[in-house]
């Protein structure tokens, strides 16, 4: 005897969550190298753009866009330390009125890290000191901006 659950699930083209979670584990294989393969084109952008001669407002709007980008493939890394970092990048870019060399500097640091990161196992005692030093370097740049921002309003 069938529970009647079991039946109506059956007639309703439905599944158990533990059969629904394991088809959705198995897809989210088969999409996770195509996925990792991206991250891999979008880390060789940064380098590209970095080395293109752009400058200002146009190599930060394709910096975030391409750690914007990374950010929507993160969910195929095998830890979030990818995520964090890029998602980070994003804010330093975001608040940069400009391409100081303080802000490059950042942003070299953020790449290099995404870098590291990226393809890498699990390993919080590794990946967490190095993300709150990038944390570190998004706190110095807000609070290189702040005292910018309130000498500007003083003149």
């Amino acid at each position: 005897m069938k529970p009647r659950l079991g039946q109506l699930m059956t007639r309703k083209g439905g599944m158990y969550v533990a059969e629904a979670l394991k088809r959705a584990d198995a897809t989210m294989e088969t999409l996770r190298e195509p996925s990792l393969v991206g991250i891999d084109d979008y880390i060789a952008a940064f380098d590209t753009l970095l080395a293109s001669g752009l400058d200002g407002a146009g190599l930060l709007e394709n910096l975030y866009a391409r750690a914007g980008d990374i950010v929507s493939l993160s969910g195929a890394e095998r830890n979030e330390a990818v995520q964090i970092a890029a998602w980070s990048l994003c804010n330093l870019l975001d608040e940069a009125d400009s391409l100081t060399p303080s802000v490059l500097a950042g942003i070299k640091v953020h790449i290099a890290t995404i870098k590291l990161l990226h393809r890498a196992p699990a390993d919080p005692t590794l990946q967490t000191p190095i993300l709150q030093g990038l944390a570190s370097v998004l706190e110095k740049h807000r609070g290189e901006n702040a005292a910018q921002n309130a000498a500007s309003r003083d003149d």
